[in-house]
């Protein structure tokens, strides 16, 4: 009876070890890339974690269909290498109109 929970334990740990990286999300410059390279990261990416400055960072997504439950999508600007402020997709904000 050990063997098999043993086995399983490892088999489970090993998967959890092998997934993790992938869970890393990767951050993006945006003043490293144009207005239209950003949009269209985010665009087949669906979501991206962008840097828009040394300390500020957020997720930027592609529609509301990316947000969380009781998230709503804004339109969100960041500066980009061509631009100080374009639109590049949206960011989710916490919904408070049903509050």
């Amino acid at each position: 009876m050990r063997k098999p929970a043993m086995a399983l334990s490892v088999l489970a740990l090993a998967l959890v070890t092998y997934a993790a990286p992938s869970l890393a999300a990767e951050r993006v410059d945006s003043q490293s890339m144009t207005a239209p390279q950003v949009k269209q990261l985010i665009k087949d990416q669906g979501s991206v974690i962008l840097s828009t400055g040394q300390y500020n960072f957020d997720r930027y997504v592609a529609n509301d269909s990316h947000c969380y439950i009781g998230e709503k999508a804004e339109a969100a600007f960041v500066p980009t290498a061509n631009s100080s402020s374009s639109f590049v997709g949206y960011t989710c904000k916490l919904d408070l109109s049903d509050a």
